[in-house]
């Protein structure tokens, strides 16, 4: 359907540049402008529309990386497998280990994305204050997005998560953390799993406009950067 309305207008745009030759000299000037800035607008949205199909394809196909990254500092990263189902669960990541992420944060410093690349067909690489929507989990005692970006952003995740957490459980602070350790494994699987949770719901919330911001921000990058992500960049913010 959309190729064939960009058929139809070019078709239009050629009728109304044959038509110019009744025109004054000074509003074919100005017609024939007008209408390569249309033809150019529409070669542009041509390039969009596939570029955005091929986008939705690669998510279903293919692993795509999603990197919290701030500072020189990498706090956590999940890789959100092919999506057979639009209902994304904790399931439907991987999640790194301590040394993939220390050597992810090194690539990220040194902006070799391509090595990032590797398998995934695209790369994300996201500042934390853009998950800051509202968003809750229930560990006994309910957390909300700050300090589960507190938790995720610790070095010491186990332990801050165990005090948060502490009015519930009635434990001291060493019992919950090993008990957080025997469930969740190591550190760097709960803040993906945290992380999970608040990108996942940064998803479900998006508005209108918000990946534009986002992106001409800089609080999101986007890996390989097709030409929709280069023309967001001169989509004027509203």
């Amino acid at each position: 359907m959309g190729i064939i309305i960009i058929i139809l207008i070019i078709v239009g745009i050629i009728g109304v540049y044959l038509s110019t030759r009744f025109l004054s000299k000074t509003f074919k000037v100005i017609t024939k402008l007008l209408l390569l800035l249309i033809a150019i607008l529409i070669l542009i949205t041509a390039f969009v529309y596939k570029d955005m199909s091929e986008l939705r394809r690669g998510f279903i196909t293919k692993n795509n990386t999603f990197f919290l990254y701030k500072d020189n500092q990498l706090y956590t990263a999940i890789t959100l497998k092919p999506m057979t189902t639009t209902n994304l669960s904790l399931n439907s990541f991987e999640y790194f280990t301590k040394e993939e992420i220390k050597r992810a944060e090194q690539d990220l410093n040194n902006k070799n994305y391509k090595t990032l690349l590797r398998n995934n067909y695209r790369i994300f690489i996201i500042n934390p204050r853009l998950l800051k929507k509202n968003y809750s989990l229930d560990f006994g005692i309910t957390l909300h997005e700050e300090e589960l970006l507190s938790i995720i952003r610790s070095n010491e995740s186990f332990k801050v998560m165990a005090m948060k957490t502490q009015q519930h459980h009635n434990l001291s602070i060493d019992d919950i953390k090993k008990g957080f350790e025997n469930s969740y494994g190591s550190e760097e699987k709960l803040r993906g799993y945290l992380f999970a949770g608040l990108l996942t719901n940064y998803f479900q919330k998006q508005e209108p406009g918000e990946l534009v911001r986002s992106i001409k921000a800089n609080q999101l990058v986007v890996y390989p950067e097709t030409i929709s992500f280069k023309v967001i960049k001169y989509i004027p913010s509203w």
